[in-house]
């Protein structure tokens, strides 16, 4: 009976931990590619393309993230 009710509790926690995973991530993205904007436009294009990889990078994490463990977790929990 009880594993009845933890596997849900489990999978529910799995898709609220990936997801919150996935919102730092894309945050730190968010602010990366900010910071690589204001290098460059400030003058410093190098540190500024490299901000914004940085940030492109993180953004193509939270993707996968979110495609791979989200939506697994979703399916598993809905059925």
């Amino acid at each position: 009976m009880h594993e009845e009710l933890l596997e849900p509790i489990v999978h529910g926690a799995l898709l609220v931990g990936y997801g919150c995973l996935t919102i730092v991530l894309t945050a730190a993205s968010t602010l990366a590619e900010y910071n690589g904007y204001l290098n460059a436009t400030a003058g410093e294009s190098l540190l500024g393309g490299w901000m914004g990889l940085v940030g492109l990078l993180l953004l193509v994490i939270a993707y996968s993230i979110l495609h791979d463990k989200v939506l697994a977790e979703y399916r598993s929990l809905v059925g």
